[in-house]
């Protein structure tokens, strides 16, 4: 028996060495998908934990601690009780010292300053000066360390303990409300501090996405009364996400491949049985029995069937085990027909109510994946149900009812086209009819190509979205990171650089990498030559006409004032293009008569910002004039305008009063109720109040009747009113100019420049020598990032490792169809010799009979070309997709059906199987 089936395979070698294929093919797709889910999970946790900044992974504990006679070893004992509750591998720990306080101005004013120590001291600082190293020393922020003019100050802390003397010894650029200084210093303050360790985690730690063990370590530490903050958690649910995302993804593309697989190798054992009919009548001729003659066919197949899961490995098991469950159902019918039908060289009609159950059984699948999917709606995909064939169940569904529709309008368009004298499309569509079995393999090729489909617009979809993503996290083309400098000096000097304003932009990027919305203050005059997402004609609201600001330049202010009372006046200036906030100081008023005060910061020019009045309350002030080495900066008129002065913004409360005066401003200072904070400036108004931004709906806090909400602008809660623009997800926009005018000369909240970026936004036509512009105009450039970089890091996460599998097993899907469809070509092609003689006897042309042959060939390949591209038009347009672009929901607009993918699709598909149609059937 087994010499019987081997002659007959080296009769038959295309349909063995096919079918050997198509189980390879489907088990080594298989296979692979296990492989490639392994290797794109690792890749894509390494990606994800690489660019996860090292805040990401450290666990920031607080706690309170008396350092006494011994505060290093107070610390190592802290040190040691955290990281043993914690009871996690780390990577490094980092200890240190805070001490809550304020300094004092020259002029009385307590700014909050925090005193730290750390174990790696001035590490990350760009110190100007040294590190503190001996007890008393103290390195500052360059803008506190400015304010303070003095290299001598006094800490004192909140127990109004007897206050630190410290010496300035050096200053760093980036802002903040703290200062660096050494362990003894803290301690010799005798009170109670807070001791701080930061854990950071090896990248171990998140490999397999698992919050539980960092969960259970703040848990712990939490009982120990210690404060604990951290983004480990967090982390560790994206890696979750992502490795989620390509596994399931895979899994996704490998259940529909092993769908197509098992499809054709299904439809090429029923052709191989058909075209081993006369060896079936012949063996059962010489009486064998009906075991023999199944034996003798099917293993015609299941040889090779078996060859090819043996190379395929151990997933060839399962798929070889199916395969010869397909080959035998095949050929068993044989061994039941009657041996006369099997010498017939006509194929027997198939059994009407066989057909009928198999048609309706697909129609039931497709009509039940489809409903699975719909319910299902936008929500995660978490399992692996029925919807996830339900692109190939709907090409398939789509075929098998549409080919049982079109035969008959076949027959009818082929007498037709006799009748009429066209011969060649009449013989086309009747032997097309005359072999109905042909449009079994339409099925295969419909699902095929619809997963082609499918793949190439989700891909183009996804390709798509990261685009958008990119260009909206990052705002430009280009962004270059700038070292902290005041605003004002940022925007001269990016101006400096390019003074037409169309390449680069300033932006300051407020809550960076903290949670909710990032605030942009931006050059908006310059936002729609220079930023990747333009957003419309909604950016002009952002700097509506506004006061100009009141700008002088000159080293000695002159003012014409009269006091009542005790009252003395200064102003706060801002100077040109440094930003750097300097006071004019009249002293105290008196009499009607002119007061003086140098100002030499001004020579280059300075902006008015405020007046400041102090005095007792009830005291009265009047303002005439104030000139600048003679010119007049402000007249009566100036001063007397409502218009031109506010008081303050936020919580604090006025400490002034304008009284009415002809041609003067006049002033009382007053005490207001149950005030905490009093502010005594009025302020020039040279901005729109509220400020005018932008922002994605819901990104703002809900206003209030007048329509004015508020937002923490520069550490200042500033009302603003808010339009809302679709296609800024995460993002509030604001005037850079208006922002800085209306936020200087006022005091912070604490830590507010902590999160805090300075950029520079470069269009995509700068020039090359833009980076040394704005070096020569005085910002140092400290990194940057791209457009294209951040379309890169988010092609190395989840979603599009995914994809790339769908494409690979769109390919192979193909393939499986293309050498379905040779099978196909190769069994018809002794009947398709029969009819071309006899026909050729009977006068028709060769050349009419080889083309209606390749019309024949090609008719199915273009029907399921067809439903097939149509169903995966259907599929995106209907129902959502299993993987989706993002695993942490940023919201997609890209629209799910592609034309261009489609025509791709199309193209790949074309090609495979007209090759495979007309390459193996084709007779000359």
């Amino acid at each position: 028996m087994l010499a019987v089936v081997w002659s007959a395979i080296r009769i038959r070698r295309g349909p063995a060495v096919v079918m050997a294929a198509l189980v390879a093919l489907t088990a080594g797709a298989l296979a692979a998908a296990g492989w490639f889910a392994e290797r794109d999970a690792a890749r894509v946790t390494a990606a994800l934990i690489a660019a996860a900044p090292p805040d990401q992974r450290t666990i920031a504990v607080r706690g309170a601690v008396a350092l006494g006679a011994d505060p290093q070893q107070a610390l190592e004992r802290f040190r040691a009780t955290t990281e043993s509750t914690a009871g996690l591998a780390l990577e490094r720990a980092l200890a240190g010292v805070q001490l809550p306080g304020f300094l004092a101005t020259p002029a009385g004013e307590r700014i909050t300053t925090e005193l730290r120590y750390r174990d790696d001291g001035c590490a990350g600082l760009t110190i100007t000066g040294r590190c503190p190293a001996r007890a008393g020393e103290v390195v500052l922020p360059a803008a506190l360390a400015e304010r303070l003019g003095t290299t001598a100050v006094q800490h004192s802390n909140a127990l109004g303990r007897q206050p630190l003397t410290l010496t300035v010894v050096g200053t760093f650029e980036q802002p903040g409300d703290y200062a660096i200084t050494t362990l003894d210093t803290i301690a010799a303050a005798g009170v109670p501090a807070y001791a701080t360790e930061n854990l950071l985690l090896p990248a171990a730690q998140f490999s397999r996405g698992d919050p539980a063990p960092v969960a259970a370590a703040v848990a712990r530490l939490q009982r120990n009364s210690l404060e604990v903050s951290q983004n480990a958690e967090a982390l560790s649910r994206a890696v979750a996400a992502e490795r989620y995302a390509v596994t399931h993804g895979i899994v996704v593309a490998a259940v529909q491949l092993a769908a197509i697989g098992w499809i054709a190798i299904g439809v090429t054992a029923w052709y191989a049985a058909e075209g081993r009919r006369a060896d079936a009548a012949r063996i059962a001729l010489r009486g064998a029995r009906r075991w023999r003659v199944l034996a003798a066919t099917s293993g015609q197949s299941a040889l090779p069937a078996l060859v090819g899961a043996a190379v395929a490995g151990r997933t060839g098991l399962v798929v070889g085990a199916g395969a010869l469950a397909l080959i035998v159902a095949a050929d068993w019918r044989l061994t039941r027909a009657p041996v006369q039908r099997l010498l017939q060289s006509a194929p027997p009609r198939r059994a009407a109510l066989a057909g009928a159950a198999l048609d309706l059984t697909v129609l039931a699948l497709a009509v039940a994946a489809g409903y699975q999917s719909a319910v299902t709606g936008e929500a995660p995909v978490d399992g692996f149900g029925l919807e996830l064939l339900t692109p190939v169940l709907l090409a398939t569904a789509a075929a098998v009812l549409l080919t049982r529709l079109l035969l008959p309008p076949a027959v009818a368009a082929g007498r037709a086209a006799l009748a009429r004298g066209r011969v060649t499309a009449g013989l086309s569509a009747l032997l097309l009819a005359r072999r109905a079995s042909a449009y079994r393999i339409v099925p295969v090729l419909a699902a095929a190509a619809c997963v082609c489909g499918v793949a190439a617009q989700d891909w183009v979809r996804a390709d798509a979205a990261r685009l958008h993503r990119a260009q909206a996290e990052v705002g430009a083309d280009r962004v270059l990171q700038i070292a902290p400098v005041p605003r004002d000096r940022l925007l001269s000097a990016v101006r400096a650089a390019d003074p037409r304003g169309r390449h680069a932009m300033a932006v300051v990027v407020a809550h960076a990498s903290g949670p909710g919305p990032r605030i942009l203050a931006v050059d908006s005059s310059r936002l729609r030559a220079v930023a990747a997402v333009d957003p419309g004609p909604a950016i002009e609201r952002l700097h509506p006409p506004a006061p100009p600001p009141i700008v002088f330049t000159g080293t000695t202010l002159t003012l014409r004032a009269a006091g009542g009372g005790t009252v003395a006046v200064g102003l706060t200036l801002a100077v040109n293009g440094t930003g750097e906030t300097v006071r004019a100081d009249f002293g105290a008023i008196g009499d009607d008569r002119e007061y003086d005060s140098d100002v030499t910061a001004c020579g280059d020019g300075c902006r008015v910002v405020a007046l400041e009045l102090r005095g007792d309350p009830g005291a009265q002030l009047d303002l005439s004039e104030l000139r600048a080495d003679g010119k007049v900066v402000v007249d009566g008129a100036g001063f007397a305008d409502p218009a031109r002065w506010r008081s303050t913004v936020g919580a604090a409360a006025t400490g002034l009063q304008r009284l009415r005066g002809e041609g003067r401003m006049r002033l009382a200072t007053i005490a207001p109720n149950r005030a905490k904070e009093v502010d005594q400036h009025l302020y020039v108004v040279d901005a729109p109040l509220p400020l005018p931004v932008l922002g994605a709906p819901g990104s703002l806090r809900d206003p209030d009747q007048s329509g004015t909400a508020e937002l923490t602008v520069a550490g200042v809660a500033l009302p603003v009113r808010a339009s809302t623009v679709d296609g800024m997800p995460g993002v509030i926009l604001t005037d850079l100019e208006y922002a800085d005018r209306l936020t200087t000369g006022l005091t912070p909240a604490p830590g507010a420049g902590a999160d805090e970026r300075d950029q520079v936004w470069l269009a995509a036509g700068a020039p090359p020598d833009i980076a040394d512009r704005l070096t020569a105009a005085g910002l140092r450039i400290t990194g940057g990032d791209s457009v294209a970089a951040a379309q890169d890091r988010l092609a190395r996460l989840g979603p599009a490792a995914a994809l790339r599998f769908h494409l690979l097993a769109a390919g192979v899907a193909l393939l499986l169809a293309g050498a379905a469809l040779t099978v196909v070509a190769a069994v018809q092609r002794r009947q398709r010799r029969a009819e071309t003689e006899a026909l050729r006897r009977q006068g028709v042309p060769a050349a009419v009979l080889r083309a209606a042959g390749r019309w024949s060939a090609l008719a199915p390949v273009v029907l399921a070309l067809a439903i097939g591209l149509a169903a995966a038009a259907a599929a995106r347009w209907l129902l959502r997709s299993p993987v989706r672009p993002f695993t942490d929901g940023w919201p997609v607009h890209e629209p799910p059906v592609s034309a261009p993918a489609l025509l791709a699709a199309l193209a790949a598909a074309s090609v495979c199987f007209a090759a495979a149609a007309l390459g193996s059937g084709g007779r000359r």
